[in-house]
């Protein structure tokens, strides 16, 4: 496939070849926003179901903890650990997450297949 040197007009037809695979890939069709949408949605109800089973675990482990404190304590502090690192992080994506819904008017916020224009992003 390669020959060693290309000739200016083939140098010139590659890179537009090029360019133009480049803005079939960035043209994102609503119907994939639209399968965006759907999917974060199950992932918000599944974030729920995992955050109240979180919730049931740590009582759980803080019993354990009261009751056999030999072998629960550091288990114990370590989830506490993670608890606090992932709230955190849980914070810090939800507030990015809010700040760009600020872009949209309320009636969009459902409507993901108008959520195609990159304001808050240009913007950042």
């Amino acid at each position: 496939m390669s020959q060693g040197k290309l000739s200016p007009r083939q140098k010139m037809i590659n890179l537009m070849y090029l360019i133009f695979i480049a803005m079939l890939a960035l043209n994102m069709s609503k119907e994939v926003l639209s399968a965006f949408g759907l999917l974060e949605k199950k992932i918000t109800n599944a974030n729920v179901a995992t955050s109240e089973r979180n919730v049931a675990f740590m009582e759980s482990l803080s019993t354990m903890a009261l009751e056999q404190p030999e072998q629960y304590a550091a288990v114990k502090r370590k989830a506490d650990q993670v608890s606090e690192i992932s709230a955190t992080l849980d914070a810090y994506l939800g507030d990015i997450k809010r700040q760009m819904m600020t872009t949209l008017k309320a009636e969009d916020f459902e409507d993901f297949e108008v959520q195609d224009q990159p304001d808050f992003l240009d913007q950042r």
